[in-house]
């Protein structure tokens, strides 16, 4: 077979003619395009001058306008969810859909969705129920007055039109100057700091009680005006001398035994008067009769079990257990308690422990007066001893004892290392 050769010689290209030239058409196009241009940014640059000016003029001002631009426009780049009724309760608004927190978005996932309400759900419903109830009716309601007693600050001490929310750091600069000024306690000042921190957080906003300023005026008000607690406390000895001066301060056996049980009580279970009397408090968290437990074991000995349903900022129960004193039976919970209840015969488990014969519950006022007459009557200084003394002298009697922190602050049911500022062993040698 023959192979011929196949190979061909190489094609020519077909090229399109190129434009040397441009066309009249385009040239006036190009021309048109050029003066409109012109036209235009001939118009804008005195709008965009003008404009700048404005903007100088405000900042020389108000030098706080540029954060506030700068906190709208992150406003502008976030989500809104319905606020929580918490928030909502302490900044006094009503509950409502239409009412509208702020909160970032994360950062991964979340872009498509900027700007868009949020739609409520059954979900964010138990959302909301579940950080309310991270808050007892006693914390809300020191928030709210705080709040209140804030934005009041605002509106007659810098601008009646202002408002507290978005918070600003010179309102909170210039609160605690108030409060400085108003001879409140640096302590007091922090409370309130820690309120609104609290309250910023919860409705989305910048927290800025932790600016370094604000920290550091904290501090210099600590340093300036330090906490003076004069309070001392009522110890085992002192208190054996209140219960003695009973029968010279009351001529009623009722009454003696009365203040015998809630003296040795308020000392043995750490109780603050709030859980011993009736207050004017909107919850209140006195001992009921069913509450307390009279247990007889001839073995393990006799004992008081005392169950304390709520207390100061927690909703928890918690029950102790007193095991009764032999040694000294006029300080014994279990023997003071049985002989009162015995006297007073609780008609129902729902009655108040510390009442009248009528069921009616012994109020904060009535206690505290017959203690200052327990006081005087013992030489004793008024203003140095007070109900909460009987709190300060459980804690100071227990670590005089060897009690180590974690006991006393189980024993007095503190959620914090508080309780440090309630010993005063020096004051041990009070008789």
């Amino acid at each position: 077979m023959v192979f011929r050769n196949m190979a061909s010689r190489p094609k020519r290209r077909r090229t399109k003619p190129s434009a040397t030239a441009t066309s009249p058409a385009a040239v006036e196009d190009e021309t048109v395009l050029k003066d409109l241009v012109t036209e235009c940014m001939s118009a804008a640059l005195p709008i965009i001058e003008s404009t700048v000016k404005e903007c100088l003029a405000r900042l020389k001002s108000n030098p706080g306008s540029t954060t506030q631009a700068i906190s709208s426009h992150q406003e502008e780049s976030t989500t809104s969810i319905p606020s929580t009724s918490a928030f909502n309760a302490i900044v006094d608004l009503e509950p409502s859909t239409d009412t509208k927190i702020q909160s970032t978005l994360s950062q991964h996932g979340n872009e498509g969705n900027i700007g868009s309400p949020f739609t409520p759900t059954p979900l964010t419903r138990t959302a909301d129920f579940l950080i309310r109830s991270s808050l007892s009716e006693d914390s809300l309601s020191s928030y709210r007055n705080i709040f209140a007693t804030y934005r009041s600050f605002i509106h007659a001490q810098v601008d009646k039109n202002a408002s507290p929310l978005p918070p600003l750091l010179s309102h909170l600069l210039l609160y605690i100057a108030h409060c400085y000024q108003s001879g409140l306690a640096a302590s007091t000042t922090r409370t309130h700091i820690a309120a609104l921190s609290f309250t910023f957080q919860l409705g989305g906003y910048q927290d800025l009680t932790q600016n370094f300023l604000v920290k550091k005026q904290l501090q210099g008000f600590s340093k300036v005006k330090p906490a003076m607690d004069n309070r001392l406390p009522i110890t085992p000895n002192i208190l054996s001398k209140l219960v003695s001066a009973l029968p010279s301060i009351t001529t009623s056996a009722f009454s003696n035994t009365l203040f015998h049980a809630m003296y040795v009580l308020a000392f043995s279970a750490f109780l603050r008067v709030g859980e011993i009397t009736k207050t004017a408090g909107a919850k209140q968290h006195f001992l009921l009769a069913k509450h307390v437990t009279l247990q007889k074991d001839p073995i393990l000995g006799n004992a008081l079990e005392l169950t304390i349903p709520h207390f100061k900022h927690s909703n928890q129960s918690t029950t102790l257990h007193l095991q009764q004193n032999i040694t000294n039976p006029l300080l014994c919970p279990f023997l003071t308690l049985q002989t009162f209840m015995d006297v007073r015969g609780h008609k129902s488990p729902e009655e108040p422990l510390f009442s009248f014969m009528d069921g009616t519950p012994v109020s904060r006022q009535f206690f505290t007066e017959n203690l200052r007459l327990s006081l005087s009557f013992c030489g004793l200084d008024t203003d140095k001893y007070h109900s909460h003394s009987f709190r300060i002298g459980a804690a100071t009697t227990a670590a005089a004892s060897g009690s180590s922190d974690i006991q006393i602050q189980n024993m007095g049911r503190w959620k914090s290392s508080a309780f440090k500022k309630y010993i005063r062993i020096p004051t041990m040698k009070v008789t």
